[in-house]
């Protein structure tokens, strides 16, 4: 479908506007691709509402995949090789009729060649690209699936290994290439965040992080991994002769239709290399504000905060809590038509359209500080800064602040208004503090109640109490009971619980007269900020997340 047609109809549709549009259209020039990939990149939408959108236009029905059980009879008339390679999944047999979900549902070539192979009519209803991967990948487990795709290339790597391959030399034959290839394909498949390659005495264990969570992939024998290393050496262009130090790299991975970033990190232990892999996909990162988890009033709070021309906004907490995610969202709620947006970061994950991005290359001298100073020479509106790490990072920042220059960065710390006394701590002159910090967003990533195997729940009064809800208040909580889809664990993604701390008049005024931090939080509280407990405690009530994931979460340290 040609670009501008498809942006008319989803402007028709209420999806984006006109100049959401504009927007995309920008960055599709930039980089190409397909202006529906655009758009879910750069979170104006996602690929369901424009799924609805196509559906709507075509005048087929829309199905969506995760809340619509797969029949394993009309899965059984289409083998999978044939529903990946046209993106589709057979849902149900009616009568004479196989009702089959396809991402473009106007792929004539597709519906005769399932028609041919099925032996029946074909009534076809639309769905996004990615729930049909995932539609797929529960449809076809156990009938020749992910997990027998992986044992067959795991198999034909030990023969290529017994066959002598020279792995040092970096001449990974098809074993080990499908090996690797089918090890980052299942993880791009089930929303991993990250690869873990183990070595251990005489195996390798392979772990996938979902949800926050390590759970257990394949063993296989300690003699592949030299060449498992070096077949990803090799596509991170790495140095496969050096296995003394570590090495950082990147690789561009398509699976299925779309691209997926991959960071590479090797560290040397005494059983060999050990590998871990960051898996950063675009089109499941949604930026903007409402999508992350974050409450009405919070929004209101940034929203306000980013039309300021001034001041500093920090997200803080652990490595892995989202805040580069929220500070890009911030960074969507910034007309950046009309005012100039630099980012300085390391490494910079996701492109922004509209967005001037830099990495820090501290080998070539461009570290954070050096490169705000070259940043603020390029008549900057909006600076992020990926990380403030140093006192003289921190004193920069705050003077740009100061010099009509809206900062936007991170700090590692546990809560919003001990931010306060970190920055003391890195060397901040309260008065510049009181001057400049305008928002803390501190957060958290909690796992949300899987959708497919949800069920109401009653807790008991003792439950309620154990994590500090009031039973007399109403609430309506669920739980997951454990599915496929979960891998039985009753929970499914994450988003962020946040406690926002608005920099007021009298907070400005206790920051810049060097008061302690209990009184900050207490004019804090009296401002209206709600803590984390507070944030965990809606969250269940409202039914999406589970009460024992505030126990696992420990409330009580946040």
């Amino acid at each position: 479908m040609e670009r501008r047609k498809l942006g008319e109809i989803l402007v028709d549709a209420g999806v984006v506007d006109e100049h959401q549009l504009e927007i995309a259209l920008a960055e599709h020039r930039r980089v190409g691709g397909k202006l529906g990939r655009v758009l879910t990149d750069l979170g104006l939408t996602t690929e369901e509402a424009i799924s609805r959108a196509l559906a709507s236009q075509t005048g087929v029905d829309h199905y969506n995949l995760e809340q619509t059980a797969v029949s394993p009879e009309a899965a059984a008339r289409v083998p999978e090789e044939l529903a990946r390679r046209r993106h589709l999944i057979p849902v149900s047999i009616e009568g004479d009729t196989l009702v089959v979900a396809m991402a473009n549902p106007t792929d004539i070539v597709a519906i005769d060649e399932i028609e041919r192979h099925a032996d029946l009519f074909v009534r076809v209803v639309s769905a996004s690209r990615r729930h049909v991967f995932r539609a797929i990948d529960r449809a076809y487990r156990g009938q020749g699936g992910d997990d027998s795709e992986l044992e067959r290339a795991i198999r034909s790597a030990l023969q290529e290994s017994d066959d002598e391959l020279d792995a040092e030399a970096g001449s990974s034959g098809t074993g080990v290439i499908a090996l690797v290839y089918e090890v980052l394909s299942t993880a791009a498949r089930r929303d991993v965040t990250d690869v873990h390659f183990e070595p251990d005495q005489k195996v390798v264990r392979i772990r996938y992080r979902i949800d926050g969570d390590l759970v257990p992939g394949p063993t296989i024998p300690g003699s592949l991994l030299a060449p498992i290393v070096a077949r990803v050496k090799v596509m991170a262009s790495l140095n496969i002769a050096e296995t003394r130090v570590p090495q950082d790299g990147k690789i561009r991975f398509s699976v299925e239709g779309r691209v997926v970033d991959l960071r590479i990190s090797t560290f040397p232990t005494v059983f060999g290399e050990s590998v871990v892999i960051r898996v950063l996909d675009s089109s499941a990162q949604q930026f903007s504000l409402d999508r992350v988890g974050m409450n009405g009033r919070g929004q209101e709070i940034l929203r306000e905060a980013v039309g300021r021309p001034n001041g500093l906004i920090l997200a803080v907490g652990p490595t892995g809590s989202g805040k580069t995610t929220t500070l890009y969202a911030l960074l969507r709620a910034i007309d950046g038509g009309r005012r100039k947006v630099i980012t300085l970061e390391d490494p910079v994950e996701y492109g922004l359209a509209l967005v001037t991005q830099c990495q820090v290359n501290e080998k070539a001298g461009l570290t954070f500080a050096a490169g705000l100073r070259a940043i603020l020479r390029h008549d900057p509106d909006v600076v992020l800064l990926g990380e403030m790490r140093d006192a003289e990072t921190v004193s920069m920042a705050l003077r740009a602040s100061l010099t009509g220059h809206l900062v936007l960065s991170t700090l590692h710390t546990n809560d919003a208004v001990r931010t306060v006394s970190r920055l003391r701590d890195m060397g901040a002159a309260p008065f510049l503090l009181a001057s400049c910090l305008t928002v803390i967003v501190a957060q958290r990533l909690v796992r949300t109640v899987c959708d497919q195997c949800v069920e109401p729940y009653e807790p008991s009064d003792d439950e309620l109490l154990a994590v500090g809800i009031d039973p007399s208040l109403p609430g309506k909580y669920m739980r997951g009971i454990g599915c496929d889809r979960c891998n039985e664990t009753g929970s499914r993604g994450r988003e962020a619980v946040f406690e926002i701390l608005s920099v007021t008049p009298e907070i400005s005024r206790l920051i810049g007269s060097g008061a302690g931090i209990d009184e900050i939080e207490e004019a804090a509280r009296r401002a209206g900020m709600e803590s984390f407990r507070a944030a965990t405690q809606e969250k269940a009530s409202e039914g999406r997340i589970a009460l024992d994931e505030i126990a696992r979460v420990s409330v009580e340290d946040l």
